[in-house]
């Protein structure tokens, strides 16, 4: 059995610490960009409090259904959010594995902000890099949606 492996991602994100941090804590945000690649959030329910519970689904383009769920550990508005991060669906190999996401908010220049993301306990290498292959397709989407709404 492989050691749990950890993941940093780093992006800079063109929303403020607060507005990013309600990105990850409002479900119609969260709807708009909290899936990786061409899948798409159906429902996003949250309970944004410690030891409040959250839950994602979203569905592929084959039409199956994908659900993370978790509990808030942490969470000081604007500046930090850890969470638990457990997937269910056919990606068999992200299944029956609880990880711990770290997700840090730092104002950066011109209204933006540094997100830095520290995913831990995750189980095995292939997760590890199914994971390092879809966070960035999700927060491009994030960055995404910022850029509508400053637009609209």
């Amino acid at each position: 059995m492989n050691a749990p492996a950890n993941l940093v991602v780093k992006r800079i994100i063109s929303g403020s610490p607060e507005e990013v941090f309600e990105a990850w804590t409002q479900p119609p945000l969260m709807r708009q960009w909290l899936a990786p690649g061409e899948n798409e959030v159906v429902e996003a329910h949250t309970d944004v409090r410690v030891g409040g519970r959250f839950q994602i689904r979203s569905i592929a383009p084959d039409r199956t259904l994908h659900t993370i769920d978790g509990q808030y550990r942490e969470l000081a508005a604007g500046r930090r959010i850890v969470m638990t991060w457990s997937y269910s669906g056919p990606v068999e190999l992200l299944c029956r594995m609880e990880t711990l996401l770290e997700i840090d908010f730092v104002s950066a220049p011109g209204g933006r902000t540094a997100l830095t993301l520290v995913q831990t306990q995750i189980a095995t290498q292939d997760a590890l890099e199914a994971y390092r292959d879809g966070w960035p397709t999700c927060f491009e989407k994030l960055e995404r949606s910022f850029g509508a709404m400053k637009n609209s």
